[in-house]
């Protein structure tokens, strides 16, 4: 009896043809095309990713680099730069555990209460309930944990390959909130003066993490670093 074809589809019981099986190679190949170009976007381009040489910026202070265990840590768990960190965590507190700024941010990467329970409860890896913003293990882990949240809301592998604008992008967040990002992302600009000059400061370190010295550092401890630098080693 004659197998009946339905369009150019064999019912079951007739044995795939050769073109059929090419056609199946071919799909084969194009879906492991697609999956390679997916992994390598996600795993090769992410913006400020994580390099194991540590923090490599010579300038970067010595109270930084007092936590460059943590910060490596961290910043091998949330995919961050160490460099990267570590000049948020300047800039934030100039290495100074017990920092407590005027609008009550806390610690080494100045987190806030508000922020710190999003923080807990959205962009940890594993989500916490309770916690201490005054354990420095625990706010270098918040900070690197909102600073990814940024990353990966407003950064792009297409601001790479040094990742300049991906870093102003998300210091602004850092500084000013997702919104700040948002509005420099979108070319509207930032209207506070405070996180215009914290995110081109950022900007301008990470741009010269590989010179031996940091104009924009030097004038960041001119306008009153250098207090926060002395506080922390103090305190160290």
């Amino acid at each position: 009896m004659k197998i009946p074809i339905l369009g150019n589809r064999r019912l079951i019981g007739e044995l795939p043809s050769l073109r059929d099986w090419i056609y199946l190679l071919v799909g084969a190949v194009i879906v492991l095309i697609i999956f390679g170009v997916i992994h390598f976007i996600d795993t090769k381009q992410t913006p400020i990713p994580y390099q194991d040489k540590g923090i490599t910026a010579a300038w970067i202070p010595g109270t930084i680099k007092h936590w460059e265990p943590t910060i490596i840590q961290e910043s091998k768990k949330y995919n961050l730069d160490p460099n990267f960190m570590a000049i948020i965590m300047t800039m934030e507190s100039g290495g100074d555990a017990k920092a407590l700024s005027s609008d009550n941010a806390v610690g080494l990467m100045q987190i806030t209460a508000p922020t710190a329970k999003d923080i807990a409860s959205k962009y940890l890896k594993v989500p916490v309930q309770t916690y201490n913003l005054n354990d420095p293990s625990t706010n270098i882990e918040f900070g690197a944990s909102y600073l990814a949240y940024l990353r990966d809301q407003f950064a792009s592998y297409k601001q790479g390959p040094d990742w300049n604008a991906s870093v102003e992008l998300v210091a602004a967040g850092y500084n000013g909130g997702p919104l700040a990002s948002a509005h420099l992302m979108e070319g509207k600009g930032l209207h506070d003066p405070q996180t215009v000059i914290y995110s081109r400061d950022a900007f301008n370190m990470w741009r010269e993490r590989n010179s031996s010295d940091s104009p924009t550092f030097d004038r960041w401890k001119e306008r009153g670093g250098i207090d926060l630098l002395n506080a922390a080693k103090a305190d160290q």
